[in-house]
């Protein structure tokens, strides 16, 4: 699980024709751990900014990099093409440097794997449409993320002792008291998320199936046992 950052990334129309009347400023930030939220959340967000937030809670940056639709380039209508598409658009071959800066600031592109991260949601007032870029960025230690905090830096710790272990080699530097008597119990399919979600806040760098620290320090290091 995942702390959330909600960061007011522009206003779409011009704020000073039409201000913002909750006072948000651009680099304004929400963030979210699961139990608390901390900033100013404006009461127009909230629809369209909860399923955002939640998703991005529970599975970090990853959150939908599978969608088609993000694969998608600029286009432009063109009748002639229905034959080929089923829907009548064209590539442009010449994408809008513009607006592929704006698509950019909001979400990224991960190196490794070439999917598009990260989350957006526009809030409901038509005068100023704010856009908010929403990324994971750090694990949750808040108290209902403990049980899965703590798997995460059981998991960050043996790396740290074993740099470059393999990434399906992890479970069995657990104890059986570790791996089936602490709960969630640790599986070969849950450590690999735990990993991915390591990798995910930049803690962990997975490199041909070998695990290796990066050096960054987690929020905490509860004590275990």
């Amino acid at each position: 699980m995942f702390r959330v950052q909600c960061k007011l990334w522009r206003f779409e129309r011009d704020e000073k024709q039409h201000p913002c009347h909750f006072n948000y400023k651009v680099g304004d930030e929400i963030y979210y751990d699961g139990v608390n939220f901390t900033g100013r959340i404006c009461h127009g967000l909230i629809p369209q900014m909860m399923p955002v937030v939640h998703a991005m809670f529970l599975e970090g940056n990853r959150y939908h990099e599978g969608g088609m639709y993000r694969f998608r380039g600029d286009d432009t209508r063109d009748p002639a093409m229905t034959k080929y598409d089923g829907f009548g658009f064209r590539p442009l071959k010449e994408p809008d440097d513009d607006r592929r800066k704006e698509v950019d600031g909001l979400l990224w592109v991960d190196a490794k794997t070439g999917r598009l991260k990260g989350g957006h949601f526009l809030c409901a007032d038509h005068r100023t449409l704010a856009h908010f870029a929403v990324r994971a960025v750090d694990l949750s230690d808040s108290d209902y993320a403990q049980p899965f905090y703590r798997r995460c830096i059981a998991v960050l710790e043996k790396v740290e002792l074993e740099p470059g272990v393999g990434a399906d080699e992890l479970l069995e530097r657990f104890s059986p008291l570790e791996r089936e008597e602490i709960a969630p119990v640790l599986t070969p399919t849950f450590v690999r998320v735990l990993v991915e979600a390591l990798e995910d806040v930049g803690y962990v760098d997975i490199r041909e199936g070998k695990v290796y620290a990066t050096g960054k320090e987690p929020p905490s290091r509860p004590k275990i046992g």
